[in-house]
């Protein structure tokens, strides 16, 4: 796979409640990759799109790193979003404790890309 080429598409910040992301941890479908975790949960409210979320515990080191965890999950599912079939709650949970400098977009978009196509959801 040669260079992506960046979308400069808006995915909002998290909508979800506490209680929403505990009962997709709960009730998901998991499955881990090198460096995130995904938890998927079919929604009957959500017709055309998919509600997403993406988390980095504290354990993944200071508040910057995580945001930059956060934005790097971001991008990657963003180059992924017209590819995956609608009507599900999904929530992408960055796991590893590597360091976010030394990881690219493009290793994280091979991850999830990985994920996705193991749990059928690409089109």
């Amino acid at each position: 796979m040669g260079k992506t080429l960046l979308k400069q598409v808006f995915i909002p910040k998290s909508k979800y409640k506490n209680f929403e992301i505990k009962y997709i941890l709960a009730k998901g479908i998991w499955t881990r990759g090198k460096y995130i975790t995904i938890y998927l949960k079919k929604s009957e409210k959500l017709k055309g799109i998919n509600k997403i979320c993406f988390i980095a515990s504290k354990k993944s080191g200071n508040s910057v790193w995580r945001n930059r965890i956060k934005r790097l999950l971001r991008q990657a599912y963003t180059d992924l979003e017209d590819k995956t079939k609608k009507g599900y709650n999904i929530l992408i949970m960055w796991k590893s404790n590597e360091n976010p400098y030394e990881i690219n977009c493009n290793v994280i978009y091979n991850d999830i890309e990985k994920i996705l196509k193991e749990r059928d959801m690409l089109l």
